[in-house]
């Protein structure tokens, strides 16, 4: 599995004024940095990136494959949460897929934040481990059976 993080940089257009827009399209992507796994293909130059789809519907979210691909990797969005949407700034995130390079699938956190000035945005992707996110389920599902048991006696 994939471990680490990346940022991104690049342009993207709104179907509206930012504040009203119900979809946004990635004009461009450029990895900025990367840590641990990804850092070899992404940090230390700007890496050019080349979009797949593109385009994130604001209003009826739907699942993007091949959002786009830089250094190897390839981003899949499988949700989306709006954080704050005015006539200046747009924040999201969410999780998706991070696939590519000979690792097996990961499943990461993503957020953006992009402006309308100047029609720039970030992104940051970090790797979720599987081993931690087990851990951290297996915690909850043991700590509701102990609420469960405590209920019954």
């Amino acid at each position: 599995l994939i471990t680490g993080t990346m940022g991104v940089t690049g342009s993207f257009s709104a179907d509206n004024d930012l504040d009203l827009a119900t979809e946004i399209t990635l004009g461009s992507a450029t990895g900025t940095s990367g840590t641990d796994d990804i850092a070899s293909t992404v940090t230390g130059f700007a890496t050019s990136g080349a979009i797949g789809d593109g385009n994130i519907s604001l209003s009826s979210f739907a699942s993007v494959t091949d959002l786009y691909t830089i250094g190897g990797w390839q981003l899949d969005l499988s949700s989306m949460s709006i954080t704050d949407q005015t006539a200046s700034t747009l924040s999201m995130g969410g999780t998706g897929l991070l696939s590519g390079n000979g690792f097996d699938a990961t499943n990461v956190f993503w957020t953006f934040s992009g402006n309308a000035t100047g029609s720039s945005y970030s992104m940051t992707l970090t790797a979720v481990p599987v081993p931690a996110a087990v851990w951290l389920f297996g915690s909850g599902l043991l700590g509701l059976v102990g609420v469960a048991r405590r209920k019954i006696s």
